[in-house]
């Protein structure tokens, strides 16, 4: 028997948690080589370069323009920007910490605008993501973290969390009527357009070196690209406030890259025992689940793609 679409939603939302669990570290190695604008401008041009095919044929309602214009200036536009530039104002513990306040943008617009719902098993569960992902981002060494010294780039990555919220609730409502992948080209071909005449009229240099540019196309490719459709993928099966409360666990597979990287880093007990929290409540958030007709799923796409159908 094969496997279910909701199953392969919570499959690809885990992957994406993975993905979005290197895009603060990958970020970090580009941005001291690379103006924070020309990288925003290229994380949207390259993947967009490659989805171009997608919009062969594709129709977008007049009443969906204007959603597809605010997605695509929000998460597009404004949300890369200020990460970049708040990721230079700020130490790498805080831009982990505070990467996963998108997903508590996405819950709380999903529950708000969306109208979508969980069990009492399910809140349960998420909390217990939540905690993990707390214990695992802080280790509960609250002096390291340093928000006030480093403020303006706290503010700054919240604010583009906020943005990715909004936009994240935008495509949702986008994604019953539309395919994933021209949604997501349309909005990548919006952000690199604006940019172009930024990057111009600012004069940042264009030519990116050539060591730091497998990691640029990693970036633009894996942790953008891959990402989204993953992520948008999951929207469509399990609903916008599910696939939010998954995604903190990226702060897990964070960790375990700068180990990677950064080899002389060790991981600590609260940092174990938070990872092993994380793990354990992602499954008991599976397997406790809500039929989705119970639950009043808020997808429906009548558009199909994603692993059955890409």
């Amino acid at each position: 028997m094969g496997l279910s679409r909701r199953t392969y939603g919570y499959v690809a939302i885990v992957v994406a948690a993975v993905l979005y669990g290197i895009w603060p570290s990958l970020s970090k190695l580009v941005l001291a080589e690379v103006d924070p604008l020309v990288i925003a401008f290229l994380i949207q041009l390259i993947p967009g370069i490659g989805l171009s095919p997608s919009l062969r044929g594709v129709r977008i309602a007049r009443s969906d323009w204007k959603l597809v214009l605010l997605a695509s200036l929000v998460g597009a536009v404004a949300g890369p920007i200020l990460y970049f530039y708040g990721l230079e104002r700020t130490t790498a513990a805080n831009s982990v910490l505070l990467s996963n306040s998108e997903s508590l943008f996405t819950i709380m617009l999903a529950y708000a605008v969306l109208g979508e719902r969980a069990t009492r098993r399910e809140y349960v569960a998420l909390v217990g993501i939540a905690v993990g992902a707390f214990l695992v981002t802080t280790q509960l060494r609250f002096g390291d973290v340093r928000f006030l010294e480093f403020l303006i780039g706290n503010a700054m990555l919240v604010a583009a969390a906020a943005c990715w919220g909004v936009s994240n609730t935008v495509s949702t409502m986008l994604l019953r009527r539309i395919k994933i992948l021209p949604v997501l080209e349309i909005q990548l071909l919006i952000g690199a357009a604006v940019y172009a005449p930024i990057v111009l009229l600012a004069g940042a240099p264009l030519a990116v070196p050539l060591p730091i540019l497998p990691i640029l196309v990693l970036l633009s490719l894996s942790a953008v690209g891959v990402f989204s459709v993953l992520f948008f993928y999951a929207f469509r099966t399990i609903g916008a406030m599910r696939t939010g409360a998954v995604l903190p666990t990226s702060a897990l597979w964070g960790i375990l890259l700068a180990l990677y990287l950064f080899p002389n880093d060790t991981l600590g007990a609260v940092q174990v025992a938070g990872g092993a929290l994380m793990i354990l409540a992602l499954v008991a958030f599976y397997v406790l689940r809500g039929p989705s007709e119970a639950e009043g799923e808020t997808l429906k796409p009548a558009a199909s793609d994603g692993p059955e159908s890409p």
